[in-house]
């Protein structure tokens, strides 16, 4: 099983410091090859009575329990050092070790920490090394495929041991002044004042709950600034939930800057919320948040009927939201919660499902805007093995709860959204060969296609449709013997012909979860019959073709008074007419259909200047292609020239 990597390049600490002297932790007893949880204190506690210094962990593996930093030292860790945390209980704090620990036994995790800074000042922890939680050791293998939208590459539900479960958060500051194999929280500061973390990655098991990357809870004057994060819970979780009491009340979460950051995390890019206190005064500027549940999410009410988090004061800008389920939304569950002056601007949204809001009756956010924001409205995202989940899906920028005086300013569709020519490729029958190695020229240019397999959906189909599918294209059927629709309704009836033609082909892809929204006739022989007979079963679309429409053969050799298909006029439709169209029929190129390849660009550059929709298709993808399949010069010439004159090249799903 691969571990997590945290590795920190250049600070993670309360105040940067000059090193007075090094305290080198072999110097204090440290081994590779055995446990040195009680060298690495000596060194600490060593540099702690000389009145400040650096303990040196060199380059090797030095396998750990818990150490407890001092005020005014710094924890080294040299490039190539690994500081790893043990797998026994015995060497790890106990849970009451101090007054304002927790744990949680609901979800299976202890008080235990890796490096642990209690009312300390001036600590750090500084180098390009690595601190290695050994999260992976305490889990077994994922009990669930996917939790879509949330721990969508699946979920290790119990640690192994379930007398000690495993430890808690693997960095941690409390009441302090001043990272990759987490088994929980990744880094918590709890009650702490300035805070500063530059340039550091976190690399988390994404199938790990509670492996949020930075909980910063009760803690003020917060700085963090070229991260890299990858988590499977929250990225950051600003909170407000210091247990002791007071704490909340008297420690604020405030004045808190995140930027140049990237984040993936199967629950909440930032989530503000849980506890008692206030979040106020924190910016999130130039960082991109990619695979999220939700960009930002607003948690202010936890815990039904009991007083929640005041919120407010937040601003986010400048910011990227990447393949989200939704980009930004909000829950509260009881009446004593505040979320306001929360504002959006100049920020991209990429999500299957609108902003959204959701709140009880009793109360509303207040004050909340969008200002010069774009969301691109997507079909589907990537998850571990399906694709094409999230519920009802709607367009809209913004939906949901009522919000009190919500301000949407100069916010549309992305540009990929707005009205603009479409080119809407497919390919048939079983290339699954040429498919894939030609996906690196899709992704050059940014282009989807649908394809569509005929003949049985066995082991090599459905890796090859999953595979296909994690790019970003569709998937759909074409007929288990590739028959004729029409000729077979007519011979067998309608019934018939589903259940010996298209049902075991749709079970086997229901049965790999795969999704199948669209159906291509063989031959483009349908029939109205046909048509209504797949509107009926479910299909979104059918392919069908254009009657008397074929690629002009410029020599005239076998298809002469054939006109260029980019002057035929049926040959193309309304960009917009396409999205909600049932049937869709197509051009077929390939060598034995006399395919001009400068006649399919024109048609390219019609559809560009005319804001209409040009239907292609051919089989395989070939550089020395003949009859029916495509050149992969053609195909790189065409994606483009698609390009060149923004004309989006989508498959049939993303109609």
């Amino acid at each position: 099983m691969p571990l997590k990597r945290f590795a920190s390049a250049t600070v993670l600490g309360i105040a940067a410091m000059a090193a007075a002297a090094d305290f080198d932790i072999r110097n204090y007893g440290a081994r590779t090859g055995e446990t040195c949880t009680a060298a690495i204190q000596k060194a600490l506690d060593a540099a702690d009575a000389a009145g400040g210094g650096r303990v040196v962990v060199p380059a090797g593996t030095w396998t750990s329990g818990t150490v407890w930093l001092r005020s005014h030292v710094e924890l080294h860790l040299a490039k190539g050092a690994v500081l790893k945390g043990s797998t026994r209980q015995a060497d790890y704090n106990r849970n009451d070790a101090f007054p304002e620990n927790f744990w949680s036994d609901a979800e299976e995790w202890s008080g235990g920490h890796l490096v642990l800074g209690y009312k300390v000042e001036g600590a750090s922890i500084t180098g390009e090394g690595t601190i290695d939680g050994s999260g992976p050791a305490f889990f077994g293998e994922c009990e669930e495929d996917s939790w879509f939208p949330g721990y969508k590459y699946g979920l290790k539900l119990h640690p192994l041991d379930r007398s000690w479960f495993r430890p808690g958060h693997m960095v941690i500051f409390f009441l302090s002044k001043t990272l990759a194999n987490t088994p929980a929280w990744t880094a918590h500061f709890r009650c702490c004042d300035g805070l500063d973390i530059r340039n550091v990655t976190i690399d988390a098991d994404r199938t790990i709950a509670n492996s949020d990357g930075f909980s910063i809870d009760c803690t003020r004057n917060v700085t963090v600034d070229g991260c890299t994060i990858k988590t499977g819970d929250d990225g950051f979780a600003i909170r407000a939930s210091c247990r002791q009491p007071g704490h909340a009340e008297q420690h604020a979460c405030e004045n808190i800057r995140i930027s140049n950051c990237d984040v993936w995390s199967c629950c909440y890019g930032v989530r503000f919320g849980i506890g008692t206190g206030t979040v106020r005064d924190v910016a999130v500027e130039n960082c991109r948040f990619h695979e999220t549940m939700s960009g930002v999410g607003f948690t202010p009410a936890w815990i039904p009927g009991k007083k929640g988090v005041y919120i407010e004061n937040i601003r986010v800008s400048r910011c990227e939201f990447r393949e989200c389920a939704r980009p930004v939304t909000s829950n509260a569950r009881s009446d004593d919660w505040r979320i306001r002056d929360i504002t959006f601007e100049d920020c991209r949204f990429e999500s299957l499902q609108p902003i959204a809001f959701f709140s009880p009756e009793s109360r509303h956010p207040e004050n909340v805007t969008f200002r010069n924001c774009s969301r691109k409205h997507l079909e589907r995202v990537r998850v571990r093995n399906r694709r094409g989940w999230g519920g009802n899906r709607s367009k809209k920028f913004i939906e949901g709860g009522p919000v009190t005086n919500l301000r949407v300013e100069n916010c549309q569709p992305s540009e990929e959204e707005k009205k603009t020519g479409l080119l809407v490729l497919s390919f048939d029958d079983r290339n699954f060969g040429d498919w894939v190695k030609a996906l690196p020229i899709f992704e050059k240019y940014g282009a989807h296609a649908t394809f569509f397999v005929c003949g049985p959906i066995d082991g090599e189909a459905v890796r090859a449709m999953k595979r296909l599918s994690e790019a970003g294209h569709s998937v759909g059927l074409h007929g288990l013997r590739h028959a004729n629709a029409d000729e077979a309704i007519t011979k067998k009836g309608a019934a018939l012909y589903y259940k010996e033609e298209i049902e075991p082909q749709r079970e086997a892809c229901r049965v790999a979860y795969i999704p199948i929204k669209s159906f291509a006739y063989p031959n483009c022989r349908r029939s109205d019959e046909a048509d209504e007979l797949f509107r009926k079963k479910g299909f979104a679309h059918v392919r069908g073709g254009h009657k008397g429409v074929a690629p002009f053969d410029p020599k005239g050799e076998k298809q002469a008074g054939l006109a260029p298909i980019h002057t035929v006029d049926r040959a193309f439709i309304p960009a917009e007419k396409a999205k909600g169209q049932f049937r869709l029929d197509t051009v077929i190129a390939g060598e034995a259909y006399h395919t001009d390849i400068e006649d399919i660009l024109k048609c390219i550059r019609r559809a560009a200047e005319r804001k209409e929709a040009f239907v292609l298709t051919s089989h395989g993808i070939s550089p020395g292609a003949k009859g029916i399949s495509m050149k992969t010069e053609w195909l790189e010439r065409i994606l483009a020239t698609a390009k060149e004159c923004g004309v989006r090249a989508v498959g049939f799903d993303e109609l």
